[in-house]
This record gives structure tokens, sequence and C-alpha cells, in this order.
């Protein structure tokens, strides 16, 4: 891979005893810029042991020469144990755009011993112009736009319902979010079984690859998305668990990206509508860029029980109500609306224009109206601090002319 201008190569360091160069001791999350001026001179040495880049805006490669007596190595960002691999290289992934990242590599002898560490400092890449990358093929569902699509016969009547059910009307930040892990070529695999709903498939693509800093979400949902950018596959699980390195699950999928990834009719997925729980995710990057590309998903109570809207192919309704929303239901704002004339913070346009552009999906029935986004507990770092929205595990939509949506026709 390509060394990028704000790659630094630094020499790699004795953590016992030994100097570290003074980028490399330099607090994990410090912007780049800064790191740049302190490290302009520093002069890399041909036998370097270790040598990090960014690659992008949210990976850095991380390589070094083989450490005699060395069988696996542990690859730290700070003090978070991101990966271990019998190789040589490493790429650290979900990191913030255009920030110094530090690393720690810890060789491992056969006896389980660990042997005298390096350590690394690299930069990631600012976000690229044409915005966050989907992980879903351009032509996917979830990358189309409303466009002419027509307004359902009973819109009036479903949003009358949608009104009277507008229950705290939220986005997700931390619990009730969708935690997110990009596998690594060196994850370990497992089988995971689906306890509850045995018609999952999971196993879809053979044994999973789960980075060790997957976690679920701490809610009774307890939902992770895991996906493989390479393979174009993503795993979404609900009530997933991992007792002792034991990963099990209630229900879940393994879906290719290239793609709708939503899971047949038949299945249980990781949602009630079998959409990909990364399908119109809200991710902090498109916060901090100002713009989503993306029609979004949301929950709400009271959801229908008559059945679903392509594209869903569950549900788990249970009004009655004729006006009632099933899964699959697809809202979107007036177009008319100026949104920046309205009284909203400026995190909160960007979402009001994606309404507006590509609309919103119903995914789940729940306790109040939510937007979901993703919990980035596996991140290993606070995402939403970064992009400026501070808060507990959700923050409210207020200001959003909800009387202004309409339901369309579904898009299949």
């Amino acid at each position: 891979m390509r060394c990028g201008r704000l790659a630094l190569l630094l020499l790699g360091a004795l953590t016992l005893g030994g100097g570290v160069a003074a980028a490399a001791q330099a607090a994990p999350g410090k912007k780049a810029k800064q790191v740049r001026r302190q490290t302009s001179a520093a002069r890399v040495s041909k036998s370097a042991l270790v040598s990090a880049t960014g690659v992008d805006n949210a990976h850095v490669q991380i390589q070094w020469n083989a450490v005699p007596g060395a069988v696996t190595y542990q690859v730290y960002r700070g003090g978070l144990l991101v990966g271990t691999t019998a190789a040589t290289s490493f790429t650290d992934s979900l990191l913030w755009p255009a920030t110094l990242y530090s690393y720690r590599i810890v060789p491992v002898a056969a006896s389980g011993g660990s042997l005298q560490a390096l350590t690394v400092s690299a930069a990631t890449r600012p976000l690229p112009s044409t915005g966050f990358p989907s992980v879903f093929a351009a032509s996917s569902i979830w990358n189309a736009p409303v466009g002419p699509a027509p307004t359902a016969p009973n819109s009036a009547g479903e949003i009358a319902y949608l009104l009277a059910h507008l229950k705290d009307p939220n986005m997700t930040l931390h619990a009730w979010g969708v935690p997110v892990a990009e596998a690594h070529a060196a994850d370990p695999t497992f089988d995971v079984p689906c306890l509850v709903y045995t018609s999952c498939t999971l196993g879809a693509f053979g044994r999973l690859p789960i980075p060790a800093t997957a976690v679920p979400d701490p809610s009774t949902d307890a939902q992770l998305a895991v996906y493989d950018p390479t393979g174009r596959r993503e795993w979404d699980m609900w009530q997933a668990s991992n007792l002792g390195g034991i990963w099990t699950s209630a229900a879940g999928a393994g879906v290719s990206t290239t793609g709708n990834g939503i899971a047949p009719a038949g299945t249980a997925a990781g949602d009630a509508a079998n959409f990909p729980l990364l399908g119109g995710l809200i991710r902090p990057e498109e916060i901090l860029q100002g713009h989503i590309d993306h029609p979004l998903v949301f929950t709400m109570p009271g959801v229908s029980s008559a059945g679903h809207v392509c594209p869903a192919t569950h549900n788990d309704g249970w009004s009655s109500d004729p006006n009632a929303l099933m899964e699959g239901t697809r809202l979107q704002l007036d177009p008319s609306v100026n949104v920046d004339a309205l009284s909203l913070p400026a995190w909160e346009k960007p979402i009001a224009r994606a309404m507006q552009a590509y609309g919103m999906y119903l995914r789940d029935g729940g306790g109040s109206f939510a937007i979901y986004a993703e919990n980035p507990v596996s991140r290993g770092y606070d995402a939403w601090s970064k992009a400026g929205i501070t808060g507990g595990d959700q923050i409210g939509l207020a200001g959003i002319p909800w009387s202004k949506l309409r339901v369309v026709t579904a898009p299949c």
C-alpha cells in the first residue's frame, strides 16, 4: 500500500528502558497537523524495526520485522488490544480521520511470555472529498434517493398514526444503537449458534471472523454488526453474547453487501425487518462531513401486525390498527421544507436533509421513536464526541416538522 503524506515512519523503540521519539509518545487521538510540525525533520533509520502508515481516513497499517523467538504479536492502540496476529503486519480500523494514533506491538514467545515491545505512531488521512464510503453497492437501495416515488394511498392515515405515536423522537448514540466492528484477516473465527431463532443464517459463509474489539450493544437487543470490506460480507447479530470467548446470538444473518443485504423471508436476522444492521445506519463521520448520502432507518411504538412492506421480509408488529405502519414502510420529509431556516443544531440538519432526499425505512418496533445510529463502543473511543455531539444513550430530535412527512410507495 502507498505511504501517504500523513504516514509517519518511526524507529521501533524498546519499551523496557528504551527511548521513544517524541511523536511516538504523543497521546492517541492528537490531531495530525499538530504532530506533523513536531516530526517534519525526523529521520528514519534503514534498520527500523517497525513502521506505520495512514492508509485512508479510517485505517493505519503497521509493519515490523520478525522478532526472534516470537510466535505471535499483540497489537495495542494506546492501552486497547486491537488484534493478535502471527504475521508481521496489522491494519487497525474504524479510526477517526486526520488523527494521530500510537501503537505498541508486543511479541509473544511460545511459552506465553512477552518479549521486548515496539512502539510506533501514524496519522489517518482526512475524509475523502467523495464523502464517507458506503459498504453497499452503488445500486443498492441503501444508496438510493426517493426520487419521483408516488405517495402511498393511505399516507394521510399512516402519518396521523405516526404523529399519535411519536414518543420522544431521538437518535441513538450509545445504548440501543448498533456497534460496528470491522474484520481483519488475522481475526479469530467462531461458530456462532443462534439460540432462539434457529432460522438464522449467521453461518452462511462459514465461521465468523470477530475482531478483538467487538462488543455487543449493552441494551437487551445487544445488536452487533461485523463486516468484511474485502470479502464484501456483513454478519448481524441480535442479542449477541461473548462469554469467555464463546460467542452466541439469539438471531442473526450473514449477508453480502454487493446487493441490498436483506435476509430472505423465513429467516431471522439482526432486526425485525431483516434489514442489514449497517443499512441506513448513521455514522459519526457523516455528521462530521455535514451530509448523509443514504436512507435512514427508524423504530417506533405500535408497529402493524398485518405484515411487512418491501424491502422488509419479516415483521414483529402487534398493532391491529389499520393505519399502523408496517415494517419496511418508507417515509419522506417534504423536500420543500427549508431546513436552513429550521431552528435545529448544526448536527441535526444533515439528518433532516437525508430524510428529504433519501427518506427513512421502518426497521423495528420500540418504546420510542428513534433513528438508528452507530454505538461506537467497538471502536474503543467515543466517536460522537469527536463529531461534536455529547450526551447519554440518545439525543433528542427537536425542531423537525414531523407533520411534513409522507409515506412513499415501496421501491420494489
